[in-house]
């Protein structure tokens, strides 16, 4: 309240000069009384001066820009350079959305917000100072339009009545009016609870499980709703999707395993059998070599024998070597055993032994 009355001191004194001289600032600083904006878009609040003695002015321009009597954006230069490269200028809301749309040495000193939200609709003032005159501009209104907005249709407990309302809470400009509806039919207005605040609508109806509620709100730049419980048919789509893909993803693993599994015991089966041949030759070998070794092709009765041979071979004596006799018929001494190995029997001649695979 305070900043207001300063500003409307500073701005009635600064007009009171000006019409000593012929000239008041509204003449020489003509502003529109309102300007409109859009929630979210970029805005220019015009601002321009003229004056006889600025084609010869040489000294400093600062400009100025107020919000509700308080200083949010500045701007110097000299008038004596042809570039606007020169002008220093300052946000001291810091909050970057603020910047000089027009060019001072041409009379120019519009501001430019971007971004708009709620809270910069209000009134704004320019100002210019130079070194032989200092003015300010009638203020003039930003004004923020928005289209109906619903941000939010959630459950609330009603702590006074002891029961669950449905809260909807929607915002625009105009602001907008909310309307119910529910499966069971329109809702009474006497159910309805509305409160209205800076731009926004909260709106509360009795809940029931019972029943599907619909949320509207209408304003003259748009429309919105919302329906509680939330319907999500896509999601469930996409749910049934995303299990029948991981199904066949993990059926064609099994099956990739188990094929795998069949492959590798049929090795194996291959392996054993090659492995029982090997072993069945390795028998046959075998038994052949024991046959072999036991047949003896000499006559009846000149079988050696090994006690005679060892009994003859102990009798030596003083260096004498008797030379073991051959083979003797015990059974029939009139007729001689034959000398040398005695041929082997005929038959398939052994298989060569085959090392066992590792």
């Amino acid at each position: 309240m305070f900043a207001l009355k300063r500003r409307d001191f500073v701005f009635g004194f600064l007009s009171f000069i000006c019409s000593l001289k012929g000239l008041t600032c509204s003449q020489w600083m003509p502003v529109p009384p309102q300007v409109n904006g859009s929630l979210g878009k970029n805005v220019i609040l015009p601002c321009v001066f003229t004056h006889p003695k600025q084609n010869n002015y040489k000294g400093v321009i600062n400009v100025k820009w107020m919000k509700s009597g308080e200083l949010i954006f500045h701007c110097n230069l000299h008038n004596t350079t042809n570039s606007q490269d020169d002008v220093n200028c300052t946000d001291l809301r810091s909050s970057e959305r603020l910047s000089l749309n027009g060019y001072p040495k041409k009379g120019d000193i519009s501001l430019r917000i971007s971004n708009l939200k709620f809270t910069d609709a209000t009134r704004y003032f320019c100002r210019v100072e130079l070194d032989y005159e200092k003015c300010s501009s009638k203020d003039m209104e930003l004004n923020i339009n928005a289209p109906a907005q619903i941000l939010s249709l959630s459950l609330d407990l009603d702590a006074k009545a002891n029961s669950m309302m449905l809260k909807c809470i929607a915002r625009g400009n105009p602001v907008p009016e909310v309307k119910w509806t529910s499966s069971s039919g329109l809702l009474e207005n006497g159910l309805i609870k509305t409160d209205h605040s800076n731009y926004m609508v909260i709106s509360s109806v009795p809940f029931s499980d019972q029943n599907m509620y619909n949320c509207q709100a209408v304003n003259s730049l748009g429309r919105d709703q919302r329906t509680f419980p939330p319907d999500y048919p896509n999601c469930f789509g996409l749910l049934v999707a995303t299990c029948f893909l991981g199904c066949l993803l993990l059926l064609g693993l099994v099956a990739f395993f188990i094929d795998v599994i069949k492959r590798k015991r049929s090795v194996q089966g291959v392996m054993l059998q090659q492995i029982d041949v090997q072993r069945d030759q390795t028998s046959i070998y075998q038994a052949n070599e024991t046959v072999y070794a036991n047949v003896s092709t000499y006559p009846v009765g000149c079988e050696t024998r090994q006690d005679d041979v060892y009994t003859k071979g102990m009798s030596l004596e003083g260096g004498k070597v008797d030379l073991i006799p051959g083979p003797q018929n015990h059974k029939n001494p009139n007729r001689p055993c034959p000398r040398g190995n005695p041929p082997r029997p005929r038959g398939p001649p052994p298989q060569p032994h085959t090392p066992l695979p590792p």
